[in-house]
């Protein structure tokens, strides 16, 4: 039976991808799997486990639109000369301690000498963004965005262009209600980030660079 694109993309993204799973994994042994490993398999460890999957490709044009999103924050970034601290491609990593304890106190802002030269920094970045592809699961993303805000992190942004009204998630830690809440907005021109200040996305530029292809 032949199937349609959709048909088939559906049927795979119903799929879980193949892992391999390994409890009971701490952050020392963690950094050493990966410094021999890195280049080729896909590492994270949440929660004292690790979990190991093979590379993903993303398509041509959802990488020229996570380029797009960079360069909009390199330019803001290069006209913000007192902005302190770094900006990080997605294949930066971090150590989210608030995931392995809990209690931990507010995350550090600014990191010491000796933590600049740790390969995982111990700190939660204050706004991160994520750039749906075809082929992310939209619940997936969305597990993926409440995780990162209850590690620590001030903002967490998702982009989707895969629907007919595009939609843009901010997701943030409500003190008063004590839980993560998110605001979608559809067909936005424009994102302004809640923590960054003067830092605003052009929604158009974004999406004409994904649609060139």
């Amino acid at each position: 039976v032949k199937r349609s694109d959709n048909e088939i993309v559906n049927f795979l993204m119903s799929l879980d991808p193949p892992r391999i799973i390994i409890p009971d994994c701490d952050p020392e042994q963690f950094e050493k799997i990966i410094s021999v490993n890195s280049r080729f398999l896909r590492l994270s460890l949440i929660e004292g486990q690790l979990e190991i999957m093979p590379p993903l490709p993303v398509h041509i044009k959802f990488g020229a639109g996570e380029c797009e999103i960079i360069g909009q924050i390199a330019c803001w970034r290069n006209d913000n000369k007192n902005f302190v601290g770094i900006t990080s491609a997605s294949q930066g990593a971090f150590r989210l301690l608030k995931l392995e304890d809990p209690n931990y106190p507010n995350k550090r802002t600014v990191l010491s000498p000796d933590s600049k030269k740790i390969l995982f920094p111990p700190v939660a970045p204050n706004s991160i963004i994520e750039l749906r592809s075809k082929y992310d699961s939209v619940q997936l993303l969305h597990e993926k965005m409440l995780k990162w805000v209850k590690a620590g992190v001030d903002e967490a942004i998702s982009i989707d262009f895969n629907i007919d009204q595009s939609e843009v998630r901010i997701y943030s830690f409500d003190p008063d209600a004590n839980k993560v809440v998110w605001n979608p907005k559809k067909d936005s021109v424009e994102v302004k980030s809640r923590v960054l200040e003067g830092l605003v996305l052009n929604m158009q530029e974004i999406k004409s660079s994904i649609y060139l292809y």
